[in-house]
């Protein structure tokens, strides 16, 4: 069965954006799954789990890739993101080696895009086998050969070759800042909110319609 997986850690969300990614992945994933968030929180009705690492911020995605700790089929949503149509071409490549997107950002950070990924088993160990604890620097710093956050660090990791990252088909994975300001577009699947707004901070009618809690 899919693992679908979330975090809800620190302060920079609250615990109704994680039942609010629940249930639009209910409605837009067609296959049997299961959400698992990452958190020190309760959160009546969803399945949690302590974190895997006490890295901070984003770091903790590193802990995804701990040997034992994913599953089989594995889904990363972050919970800045806005699902706009089904994720079966998404959950689909959970079978195999990291899919994700290619990052869109002009921060300079290029490379990967970890805001949605895909992959099976422990395809990526050496996302965390070879991790340097001492890289987790919060809040992130601009220096030479200072990682700014995961998405360097798997972008590292594939560049030198020493793991295989798939490109998600571009068409499923859209930026709101640089491509949905006029809405989402057609093949569009997932809409990420990176930096800000978030969410539940724009006013336009689709994120309004499409970013609700249907589930008690």
């Amino acid at each position: 069965m899919l693992t679908v997986w979330s975090i809800l850690w620190g302060d920079k969300y609250k615990p109704e954006a994680v039942y609010i990614l629940r249930d639009m992945v209910a409605r837009n994933l067609s296959e049997p799954h299961e959400l698992i968030c990452i958190t020190d929180q309760d959160l009546p009705g969803i399945r949690t789990v302590e974190p895997p690492c006490d890295y901070p911020g984003w770091w903790q995605k590193i802990g995804l890739f701990k040997p034992g700790f994913a599953h089989d089929y594995n889904l990363w949503l972050d919970l800045d993101i806005v699902i706009t149509g089904s994720l079966d071409p998404i959950a689909g490549l959970a079978n195999g080696p990291l899919a994700c997107s290619w990052n869109w950002a002009r921060s300079g950070h290029g490379g990967v895009q970890s805001s949605v990924m895909a992959w099976g088993g422990f395809s990526g160990a050496a996302i965390w086998n070879d991790f340097d604890p001492r890289q987790a620097i919060w809040p992130p710093e601009n220096k030479p050969r200072q990682f700014w956050g995961d998405q360097e660090w798997i972008t590292e990791l594939r560049d030198t070759g020493q793991i295989k990252v798939r490109q998600l088909d571009p068409k499923l994975v859209k930026s709101y800042k640089y491509h949905c300001r006029d809405g989402p577009p057609a093949d569009c699947r997932v809409v990420v909110f990176h930096g800000k707004p978030d969410p539940d901070e724009v006013a336009d009618e689709w994120v309004k319609l499409l970013y609700t809690r249907t589930q008690a």
